[in-house]
């Protein structure tokens, strides 16, 4: 079977000062084989991607609900796209994050190794960030973190102090990426794209009320968004513990440079290797064999690198920039 390495894509894992701007710092796979960023934040690893999957862990289908009908009465778990729009990211409900089958089975939703977190994981979360400079005016004595947690575009414009919404390229430094998703109403409905992006947690109050996180765009903070619908449509980001992540060594592991380039990126070393370069939709633009791989012609994007090496039968993969 091919070995595929997991490498660290865009920087390598050299501490922070305070709140200096973060980047990725290696990639994780689900189970249904997407490919998916992180960043560890103190003892915790976090997905800054949104989950995507459409099975549980164990190959289980989890079913999209379309009609909004369908939707409000269910039990189960299930997704959507927001607006059944396929290029918008995918919403679940409570019984899909904690994996209520269909067949009534208690199942994982979270890939081998992640989990869904827990209020208490958002609480050390926001600490971390918080002590380490996060707060949109660096201090760390009231929780402002949501704009340094905010994807960079696509929310509503703000005019308040340190909102989500006001100057959005200012936003981002923990490089959390959170984007302006949306949600489904318990109704089915959907509501409030590029106004706010709620987050499930696993943690469900003594009144049964689901505990979740909600960044809103005329906001400088998150909000402990407590609800007692479990057929709302959220998104949700995984999250593991450091202790627990893989602890192979990966630091004499080949890496590609430049990156971001304007034309030609190389492979470290001098072997050679079985190369497709793909789109971020998954459309193969590129396949030679080298070490070497002229991306002058390719349109300015994010494309991503995946090297065979056959001898040692191991593939690795890059998320390349191309300028």
């Amino acid at each position: 079977m091919k070995k595929l390495l997991l490498l660290l894509l865009i920087a390598p894992v050299l501490g922070f000062g305070q709140g200096e701007q973060r980047y990725a710092e290696g990639t994780s796979t689900d189970q249904d084989g997407n490919t998916f960023e992180w960043i560890n934040y103190g003892t915790q690893d976090w997905a800054i991607e949104n989950a995507d999957v459409m099975t549980y862990r164990d190959g289980t289908a989890i079913p999209q609900v379309t009609d909004a009908t369908a939707w409000s009465n269910l039990t189960t778990g299930a997704w959507c796209y927001y607006d059944n729009d396929s290029t918008k990211g995918k919403l679940y409900n409570w019984y899909a994050i904690i994996g209520v089958s269909a067949d009534g089975r208690n199942l994982e939703f979270a890939p081998n190794g992640w989990r869904v977190p827990t209020d208490e994981d958002w609480i050390e979360l926001e600490n971390y960030l918080i002590d380490s400079g996060y707060n949109f005016d660096e201090n760390n004595e009231v929780e402002k973190i949501a704009k340094s947690m905010a994807s960079t575009n696509g929310w509503n414009t703000s005019y308040n102090e340190g909102a989500i919404g006001k100057d959005q390229t200012m936003n981002n430094k923990s490089g959390f990426n959170a984007n302006p998703t949306g949600f489904r109403e318990q109704s089915g409905y959907y509501n409030f794209i590029g106004r706010s992006s709620v987050f499930w947690t696993s943690t469900q109050t003594t009144n049964n009320k689901i505990i979740n996180r909600d960044m809103y765009f005329n906001r400088g903070h998150i909000e402990n968004y407590n609800d007692t619908s479990m057929n709302k449509g959220f998104a949700l980001r995984f999250v593991r513990d450091t202790s627990t992540a893989p602890t192979k060594d990966y630091s004499n592991a080949i890496t590609i440079y430049p990156n971001p380039t304007t034309s030609i990126v190389t492979l470290q070393g001098g072997k050679q290797y079985d190369i497709g370069v793909y789109t971020l939709q998954g459309k193969k633009v590129m396949a030679l064999t080298g070490n070497t791989i002229d991306m002058s012609h390719l349109s300015s994007a994010t494309y991503i690198v995946k090297a065979l090496d056959k001898v040692e039968n191991e593939e690795v993969s890059y998320k390349v920039v191309k300028n």
